[in-house]
């Protein structure tokens, strides 16, 4: 939706409104925003501890949903990552996990090419080039992330690195991606970032 600059005058007038017009302003343009909703329900409504509930929520649903999915091609496992990644961006933006991003999203890339790293291998370059791109994007976000991160927290995650740098090492195409995209694939494998 596009933004309207407000002139001064309507400001003005705005602010000589009542509370209950204001109010019932505010709501209507509220209720329109629905990331907004879901960001105000979890900041004013719920306690801290919502936060783990929310995350493992979205990990249970997608370590379940992989094994209820069949794999056609890299192009609809694309489809599945993408609607998942929207599900984290969604839970981090309402509660500012970044914790949960890096860990959630370590997860879907760990548990797709675990499950059909094979098929992937196998599927002709021209069909796996958009997820392989999108896989080692993802990962070097991941870096980034985990950079940022204090290295207590990179213990937790040690494991989980290690995997996808193994995973990523398997296909073929994706190490030649991540080499051009500047990703070293052996520090991942090693468990490092940096």
């Amino acid at each position: 939706m596009a933004r309207t600059k407000l002139s001064d005058e309507l400001k003005e007038a705005i602010s000589l409104l009542s509370n209950k017009e204001k109010d019932k302003l505010l709501f209507r343009l509220i209720a329109k925003d629905s990331a907004l909703v879901e960001k105000l329900t979890f900041e004013l409504l719920e306690d801290a501890a919502s936060k783990d509930d929310r995350r493992e929520e979205i990990y249970q649903m997608i370590d379940n949903g992989f094994n209820k999915y069949r794999y056609y091609s890299p192009g609809y496992l694309l489809l599945v990552l993408r609607s998942l990644s929207g599900d984290i961006n969604r839970h981090v933006k309402t509660t500012k996990d970044k914790y949960g991003e890096i860990q959630l999203n370590l997860l879907m890339l760990n548990k797709s090419l675990g499950l059909f790293g094979e098929k992937i291998r196998r599927a002709p370059s021209h069909k796996s080039r958009t997820f392989n791109s999108y896989v080692v994007k993802r990962a070097i976000k991941l870096v980034g992330l985990l950079g940022k991160l204090h290295e207590d927290y990179l213990l937790d995650f040690q494991d989980d690195i290690q995997k996808l740098g193994q995973y990523m090492d398997e296909q073929p195409y994706m190490k030649l991606l991540a080499d051009e995209l500047g990703l070293d694939i052996e520090m991942l494998k090693r468990g490092e970032v940096a």
